[in-house]
């Protein structure tokens, strides 16, 4: 089965990406390799906070581990919608959610 997330990239350009279910490991990962954008250096495993999301639209019942919780309270424009992308498994569950791109230099969130 095919489902599609949808990606506001930090210059404020909404794209919809399909995927397959588990096709990548992680958000992060779909979204480097359709879309790239300057992410994901501590590559996937949640230290790093570049690939900071905040959930637009849509309800995310993921919970954060423990990791997660603490690489997210070191980055800017922290609220409780923020995620890391590498934490978030391609699965049914991120179908048709909206989720925005966070960087430091991104001045317009």
């Amino acid at each position: 089965m095919n489902y599609s997330v949808n990606i506001i990239t930090t210059n404020n350009r909404c794209i919809e990406i399909p995927f397959r279910r588990y096709e990548y490991p992680n958000l992060m990962e779909l979204i480097v390799d359709t879309y790239y954008e300057d992410i994901g250096e501590c590559l996937g495993r949640g230290l790093c906070g570049t690939c900071h999301v905040k959930l637009i639209e849509g309800v995310l019942r993921d919970t954060k581990d423990q990791t997660e919780k603490e690489t997210l309270s070191k980055v800017t424009d922290l609220d409780s919608t923020s995620r890391l992308a590498c934490q978030i498994m391609l699965d049914e569950k991120i179908n048709n959610l909206t989720f925005k791109i966070i960087t430091d230099h991104n001045l317009n969130t």
